[in-house]
């Protein structure tokens, strides 16, 4: 026999319906899968993507900006430098030459 105490079962079920409210519920999951989405043209955010994903290690600043444009704000420290935009961050090392980034 297995035992499940009250809280492990109000965990649960508090988990399964922030789950269910997230998706759209059971109807909505299963609505979607018999009906599949038409096809369509990228969408703006796609297309805003597109320059992301052509950035590589080691570039410089000038061929960030190209890409991406202008930072909305910039941060300065002494081993780093760290541009922010709208769609992400990127980070420069101290020879300036891209070293990370993270695209939301």
């Amino acid at each position: 026999m297995v035992h499940i105490s009250r809280r492990s079962l109000s965990a649960s079920l508090v988990f399964v319906s922030v789950a269910l409210f997230a998706c759209g519920g059971a109807a909505g999951v299963a609505q979607s899968a018999e009906s599949p989405a038409p096809a369509q043209a990228a969408t703006p955010a796609q297309a805003d993507r597109a320059p992301w994903r052509s950035l590589h290690r080691k570039m410089s600043k000038d061929e960030v900006r190209h890409l991406l444009g202008e930072p909305t704000r910039v941060s300065v420290s002494r081993f780093y430098e760290s541009w922010d935009y709208l769609r992400g961050t990127v980070t420069f090392d101290s020879k300036g030459r891209l070293d990370a980034w993270s695209e939301l």
